[in-house]
């Protein structure tokens, strides 16, 4: 993508060496560097990407984002090689992005909410597809730096860009959208995630409703009528539009999109129907009917043919670790959910594993990012009536203690505590004792590491390829 030089200064970076106004694919990880690209050196936790300026080079990087006072130091040593120079890269960078995405025309649609916005990206951006080039943020891409990386990747020719935003704290979505400046916005649900860094439930709702506050002059909300609070902090927003799968609230004067589950599969996966027309969806759990619909508001909304849409939503698969269904030789299937989890997330597994046929198994890690809220959060997820319908529960690390002393004061009997020391020895323990047949479900938070589980259950027993 060519960008002028006025877009440098109005981010404050000044340029050092031949550059003829081509901006390069950006990185930050010179583990992955290819020749001709941006290496942008960012000071991190453990290291500091200056460190790495010379091995970009050598590796073929075309230009390197350093600090100034780095650059007063170590120019000499690069006078050959191109420098963007600035007094802070990261502060850098954002604002780079954020003059860069001034002269793109892509309608940059924003997602966030405390479940799904993963996937929920998927699904816009396969509903958006026959509608033109669309782009969105790569992998878990959806911070303060992931997001002006994704930004400064793009081609300059797409017509939309979906762009998931995370936060961990109110004001962070708030400085991403004044980033990207998204036109059209989406909350998937406002729930009790990542409770430990908001402090309550209100400030989880604080900071998700920022979505809808800092959409750029006249943009869009794209509002989950299901949900009060994402109805709540739309209050405000003069151009939304709603989508529901029940009903919706009688003073709701705008458009809206009304969808219904028709049909379920052995594993949840739902068939919605929207104006007439069905798509069978390919993920686990009738939750994503709902965030299925939201995709097909957005693309209908931004002009896209809606039976284009409604067979593209069919096309998306569960993500790496995120709902993938497994089936093994010996006639097992499991449901590697291990990616990440909070009590909601896991209930809706639950259920989905609660509706297989046969004996069911479920193995639950520890939730992380609760902080003063841990103890309460998994206590009531050993109160949950879907553990009734499950018949053997592993309770996986040491806040899921609390779960299965829950679940044994309500009488469970098939509720087994496994200290995460002695996680690694729990395949062995699944494969000798799960019944063929078996459903299992492996869910928990990403720093718990139960694709351990999964990856060894895949090993002793033996994925069947041909089955789903």
């Amino acid at each position: 993508m060519l960008i002028g030089r006025e877009i440098l200064e109005r981010a404050e970076i000044e340029v050092a060496g031949e550059w003829a106004g081509e901006l390069p694919q950006v990185t930050i990880d010179t583990r992955d560097i290819k020749p001709g690209q941006l290496f942008w050196a960012l000071q991190g936790q453990r290291s500091d990407g200056h460190e790495f300026v010379r091995q970009a080079f050598e590796k073929g990087a075309a230009i390197a984002a350093v600090r100034r006072d780095w650059a007063i130091v170590k120019a000499g040593e690069h006078k050959d090689n191109v420098l963007f120079i600035m007094e802070d890269t990261l502060t850098g960078l954002q604002d780079f992005a954020r003059e860069v995405r001034g002269t793109v025309g892509a309608r940059v649609i924003g997602i966030t909410g405390s479940n799904g916005k993963t996937t929920t990206r998927e699904l816009v951006v396969a509903a958006l597809r026959p509608g033109g080039k669309t782009a969105a943020s790569r992998k878990n891409y959806n911070n303060h730096i992931g997001l002006p990386l994704t930004i400064l990747n793009l081609e300059g020719d797409e017509k939309f860009l979906v762009a998931e935003m995370g936060a961990n704290h109110t004001g962070e979505i708030a400085s991403l959208c004044d980033i990207a400046q998204p036109v059209i916005g989406v909350i998937t649900n406002i729930g009790e995630a990542h409770l430990g860094g908001f402090g309550s439930i209100e400030n989880v709702q604080r900071a998700k409703g920022e979505l809808f506050a800092g959409l750029a002059k006249g943009g869009e909300a794209i509002v989950n009528l299901d949900d009060e609070r994402v109805v709540e902090v739309s209050a405000d927003n003069e151009h939304k539009a709603g989508y529901t799968l029940g009903i919706w609230p009688e003073d709701w004067t705008s458009s809206i999109y009304a969808g219904k589950v028709v049909g379920l599969d052995s594993w949840s996966r739902p068939i919605l129907e929207i104006e007439g027309m069905r798509t069978a969806l390919a993920l686990p759990g009738r939750h994503w009917a709902s965030n299925a619909l939201a995709a097909y508001a957005v693309a209908v909304e931004c002009g896209v043919d809606a039976q284009p849409v409604i067979m593209q939503l069919a096309t998306v698969e569960p993500l790496e670790r995120r709902g993938r269904i497994i089936s093994m030789t010996g006639g097992c299937q499991m449901m590697d959910d291990s990616y990440n989890a909070n009590v909601v997330s896991i209930e809706a597994a639950l259920i989905a594993l609660a509706g297989r046929e046969g004996f069911k198994v479920a193995v639950l890690g520890d939730i992380s990012e609760m902080g003063v809220f841990e103890e309460q959060e998994h206590r009531r997820l050993g109160r949950l009536d879907v553990l009734d319908q499950i018949d053997r529960t592993y309770f996986v690390g040491t806040r899921m203690a609390w779960s299965a002393e829950e679940a044994d004061l309500l009488g469970r009997t098939e509720v087994v505590r496994i200290p995460e020391e002695e996680m690694d020895g729990l395949v062995g323990i699944l494969a000798d004792e799960t019944p063929k047949g078996a459903s299992i479900l492996v869910k928990g938070s990403r720093a718990m590491g139960l694709e351990r589980i999964v990856d060894g259950l895949s090993e002793a027993w033996g994925e069947d390829e041909g089955k789903k």
